[in-house]
């Protein structure tokens, strides 16, 4: 079988996800009228392409969406899934498998799919191309597309034609040549165009730029000329700066003389001061030694403390084990009273033996109950087991449910194709930084979701990135795989602020939106920019009043979706509650809870069954063990006289117990009188540690003495640098008076330098060289004064020539290269355009050879199938111009049996139809398709020829698949595969399958 199945989700009348397996030769779809049968030919017409609405049964592309009944709610989009089996290559693919699939959605995006790789509506049209399938084919054959080929304009025949006779493919090609030539001659118009403008432009050019070359040779000379002058008196001044340099040195001397004997004398106060810092470390560590002699004071203090503690620890003791001394003494007495209570204890076994004997005649008593609770419990457990089994159900209805919802989350239904795209790239991690659109980061109680939605309008599908570049970036992909359009949110950019002045007191004001709205608070800016300037009313009467309380200065949403916005302007109407992004996640968390309370009480009522069966089985044990009774009172009989025996054995160990304890009384005594010897040794200890603390202490003082030396010896120290820095002060006033004449001769070199440095900075304003560039490029001079008349002379040429156009230079190569360039492109596109026309003529004559070959195949074939199927006459296929075959109307030409030959439309309605369908027989006996689809096109037949239709579609059910939607009753006989359609809940269509050949089998076992 060629066509494997097809899958229809939201399609017209189908909106629940519905699937058709095809595994037979011939199937039927049947039903009654407007039960949506034609819909699945529309559907199988719809995925392979079909644009036009009107062959849709439509007047807009919308149409083909499910849109909603009384019970259901309008879907956001539509798709249909076609499989076809390709493993005799009838495609131009490798895969065995061929799945079509055409997503169509309400905003107007159109997507598709071959074997789930996104493609173009022009792969699809490719793909089907001469294989009779697709929007031009033959394979779907609908009541009008009978009226098309049997009607009176023969040129409407053609297309079905040319798809038989295989050339829609050369036509195609031939037109895209076509176009490229038409394309073609208009370049040549523009290249003429161009080089008739450049003609004008290259001759004058050429003009200026030989002025312009003068010019710039001159320039050059000029250059040389003047950097040489300059050079030679640039020598001149630097001889003369000579001795100027020489009487600045001799001072430089003097003066840095002076100013090592001032560093000697800083050099003697640093020594000084090092001695001071020495003086100044050695306190340092008598202060450590003296901090060192303190801590270990501090130390015998504390151990005193803590022998201290421990002597006040031993006392507690002490007092403590003679406290449990005397608590030994009371449980003694406790012990007694055991031994006591197990002596009544055996006594009381006795009694209870005695009262065993009156159980028996209990026994007949106990069975009565029992089976009587028997009854009862069987009662619960059934009532119990029904509620469980319906919990199940809706159990079941509820997950469904929760499924979809989620199916269509995670495929991000409701959302554009970028929106897709960009998620489904992040999916695959293709993309970085990218949280989610905005509808699936906030939640809003369903009371406000509608308002919220109608808020956001199309930016909730904005999509939030983490920055710039993230966005820049998922844009480009969009672009790369021309996927449409979305709008990023970077967190990085992307700033908000709340209304401060929210009109809170107005009647009939619910809240800002932001207030409105849960979020995760790195969100903040993002949802206030969005939703943190609009202010949500109950209704749009308050939504009216506050606004002109506000000047209309506000925008405002209603609960039920109406807007006005800020300046007056409103929008509103009638919108379906439940269907948008926000709505369907509330839903998914109301369904997910409702369910988790539903699945609560179906563990319970299981739980509760299990429990009713326990009790149910522990009422029959009770039964039997009542029978029984008197064996087990007998037992507990003898599990009495056991406990007897132990209660027995029990008053000998505590009495065992008591002995022990009375001699434990002597062991605590012997460890007081250890505690009281520690008491003694740790006092001992004490006395020690004071004799240590009285030697540390004599020692701090001797540091402390130290301490102080150490302090005279370097107040002598500082009175030694204060006379050093006196003659330092000195030697200071010298250096200041060698300095002042030195800056004298300074001055002078300066000037010499200025003057070299304006020479220098002329060579760089100029002619931007250094000093050494210079030296490269200067040439010998004879005259100084000759030669800066030689300069002047140049600068009068120069100035003779006016302002020449520098560009021009460039300017005529540029333009001579470009018609040069334009020239040789024109012959390159002449010779082209004579290639197109010599293509366009041998994709010509091959389509005329093939047509005319298939032409005669499908008129000899038309012939045969005509004389089958009326059963005698005559029938012909003529063309209108033999010499323009390509392009001229088709004739039919039909003797049906016993009347005269005559023209199609003398026919009636029915044998129209049959024609038509004879027609069709013949070429699908010429160039078969995989599959056919007839809807309804035997209606107009009468029984006998319904069943003439029926068994020569039957002959050629080997060659070509069949899938017929039908009512009559012949065509449903011929049969392998009936699908019912009905519609049980009102708009919308169910199919259900029946294998005839399976039930034929049934019918005969």
């Amino acid at each position: 079988m060629y066509l494997k199945a097809l899958e229809i989700q939201g399609f017209k009348s189908f909106p629940d996800k519905t699937r058709l397996t095809f595994e037979k030769d011939i199937t039927a779809i049947v039903g009654p009228n407007g039960s949506g049968k034609s819909n699945i030919s529309d559907a199988v017409l719809w995925v392979m392409g079909e644009q036009r609405t009107k062959a849709l049964r439509g007047s807009k592309m919308e149409d083909v969406i499910f849109g909603g009944t009384e019970k259901r709610g309008k879907l956001g989009y539509a798709q249909v899934t076609l499989i076809i089996d390709n493993s005799q290559r009838i495609f131009d693919s490798d895969n065995s498998e061929i799945m079509l699939t055409r997503k169509y959605y309400r905003s107007g995006d159109s997507e598709y799919y071959i074997n789930k790789e996104a493609v173009r509506l022009k792969d699809i049209n490719g793909l089907l191309m001469d294989t009779g399938l697709g929007r031009d084919g033959y394979s779907i054959i609908g009541q009008g597309k009978i009226a098309e080929i049997v009607s009176n304009k023969s040129t409407d025949r053609r297309e079905v034609f040319e798809e038989a006779a295989g050339i829609s493919r050369f036509r195609y090609r031939k037109e895209e040549a076509e176009r490229k030539l038409e394309k073609t001659e208009e370049n040549l118009v523009r290249i003429n165009d161009k080089i008739e403008e450049l003609e004008i432009q290259v001759e004058p050019l050429r003009k200026q730029s030989e002025v312009a070359k003068r010019y710039l040779k001159l320039r050059d000379e000029l250059k040389i000329q003047e950097i040489s002058a300059w050079m030679a008196t640039l020598d001149r001044i630097r001889e003369n700066s000579s001795a100027v340099n020489a009487e600045y040195e001799q001072l430089s001397t003097e003066l840095e003389n002076a100013r090592h004997e001032l560093e000697a004398l800083y050099a003697s106060s640093e020594s000084i001061s090092d001695r001071m810092h020495s003086k100044d470390v050695e306190s340092e560590q008598a202060r450590e030694r003296l901090s060192s002699a303190e801590a270990l004071a501090s130390e015998c203090e504390a151990g005193i403390a803590v022998i201290d503690a421990n002597i006040k620890s031993s006392i507690e003791s002490m007092e403590r084990m003679e406290n449990d001394l005397r608590e030994q003494q009371s449980r003694t007495g406790e012990i007694a009273g055991r031994i006591d209570a197990g002596n009544a204890r055996v006594e009381e076994i006795g009694v209870q033996l005695k009262e065993l004997n009156i159980k028996d005649g209990e026994n007949t008593n106990i069975v009565t109950g029992c089976r009587m609770k028997l009854q009862s419990r069987e009662t619960a457990l059934s009532e119990i087991s029904g509620k469980a089994t319906q919990y199940q159900i809706d159990g079941r209805s509820m997950d469904s449910r929760i499924s979809m919802l989620t199916e269509m989350e995670k495929d991000f239904e409701g959302f554009s194709k970028a929106v897709k795209t960009v998620m489904r790239e992040k999916g695959r991690g293709n993309l970085k930084g990218i949280h989610a659109p905005v509808a699936n980061l906030i939640r809003a109680d369903d009371e406000c979701a509608l308002a919220i939605e109608t808020a956001l309008g199309a930016a909730a599908q904005n999509i939030v990135v983490d920055t710039m570049n993230d966005g820049r970036a998922a844009i480009e992909l969009l672009k790369r795989a021309d996927s449409g359009r979305a709008t990023f949110l970077p967190l990085d950019t992307i700033r908000g602020n709340v209304m401060n002045n929210a009109p809170q007191r107005d009647p009939g004001f619910v809240g800002v939106a932001y207030d409105l709205v849960k979020f995760d608070k790195k969100y903040d800016n993002i949802v206030a920019n969005l939703l943190g300037r609009t202010v949500v009313a109950e209704a749009l009467a308050d939504a009216v009043r506050i606004s002109k309380n506000s000047s209309n200065s506000l925008r405002i949403v209603t609960l039920d979706g109406q807007l006005i916005n800020a300046g007056g302007s409103m929008t509103g109407g009638s919108s379906a509650k439940g269907t948008g992004v926000l709505s369907r996640a509330n839903e998914l968390d109301k369904l997910k809870k409702e369910r988790e309370k539903l699945r609560e009480k179906e563990t319970d009522a299981i739980a509760r069954t299990e429990k009713a069966k326990l009790d149910l089985a522990a009422v029959k044990y009770q039964l039997d063990m009542a029978i029984e009774d008197q064996t087990a009172i007998k037992s507990e009989i003898s599990s009495l006289q056991a406990e007897s025996r132990a209660t027995e054995n029990s008053v000998k160990q505590l009495q065992a117990l008591l002995d022990s304890l009375t001699g434990d009384s002597e062991a605590r005594r012997a460890t007081l009188e250890a505690h009281q010897r520690r008491i003694d040794d740790f006092r001992a200890r004490r006395t020690e540690k004071e004799k240590q603390l009285a030697e540390i202490n004599g020692k701090v003082s001797a540091v402390k003495e130290e301490i102080a030396q150490i302090s005279k010896a370097k107040i002598e120290l500082e009175g030694r640098r204060t006379g050093n820095d006196r003659e330092a002060q000195r030697r200071n006033q010298d250096i200041i008076e060698l300095e002042r004449r030195s800056g004298r001769i300074e001055q002078k070199k300066l000037a010499a330098e200025m003057e070299e440095k304006q020479i220098i900075d002329k060579l760089w304003e100029n002619y931007e060289l250094s000093h050494s560039e210079a030296e490269r490029l200067r040439q010998p001079v004879e005259s100084l004064p000759k030669l800066n008349k030689t300069i002047a002379e140049k600068r009068k040429e120069i100035a003779s020539l006016g302002n020449p156009n520098l560009g021009a230079i460039e300017e005529f190569e540029r333009v001579n290269t470009r018609y040069e360039f334009l020239t040789g492109q024109r012959d390159d596109v002449e010779k082209a355009k004579k290639e197109l026309v010599g293509i366009i003529n041998d994709i010509t004559g091959e389509m005329t050879a093939l047509f005319r070959e298939r032409f005669k195949e499908i008129d000899d074939s038309f012939r045969r199938t005509f004389l089958e199927l009326f059963g005698g006459g005559k029938a012909s296929l003529v063309l209108e111009d033999e010499n323009d075959i390509l392009n001229c109307g088709i004739d039919i030409k039909v003797q049906p049996p016993g009347k005269a030959l005559s023209n199609i439309s003398l026919l009636s309605g029915g044998e129209m139809a049959f024609v038509a369908i004879a027609l069709y027989f013949a070429i699908l006996k010429v160039r078969p398709t995989p599959f056919c689809i007839m809807d309804e096109i035997e209606a107009a037949l009468d029984e006998a020829n319904v069943s003439r239709y029926a068994s020569y579609m039957r002959r050629m059910a080997d060659k070509t698949q069949f899938l017929v939607i039908t009512h009559r009753r012949g065509t449903m006989e011929e049969a392998d595969m009936l699908y019912g359609v009905t519609m049980q809940e009102k708009g919308v269509s169910s199919v259900i399958p029946l294998d005839l050949e399976q039930a034929q089998k049934t019918i005969e076992n």
